[in-house]
């Protein structure tokens, strides 16, 4: 698969609604496909915090970087705003 077609399956797994308080089974399978995207380069920690009386959460990547045998292309990090349409920013590493 090259990367035209690897970036619109990502899409097609992204682009919903995701709100976490209107749409919750959207952000929920958000949610967890990163996680499961992310788990394939290494550990996934979640990290929860409140926010106007609910629990969110943040997955933190631990990269095993000295046991994987192929490591993941180095990325900036991206946001996922949470107004339609998707919008991706990528942050330049400095």
């Amino acid at each position: 698969m090259d990367l035209k077609e690897q970036l619109h399956t990502h899409l097609r797994h992204l682009v919903r609604a995701r709100d976490p308080y209107l749409a919750t089974a959207g952000h929920f399978f958000v949610q967890e496909y990163i996680r499961e995207q992310l788990s394939e380069w290494g550990t996934v920690e979640t990290d929860e915090f409140r926010v106007h009386g609910r629990t969110h959460q943040n997955l933190i990547l631990h990269l095993e970087t000295a046991t994987n045998k192929h490591k993941p292309p180095i990325l900036a990090p991206i946001m996922i705003p949470y107004r339609e349409p998707l919008e991706l920013m990528i942050m330049p590493q400095e």
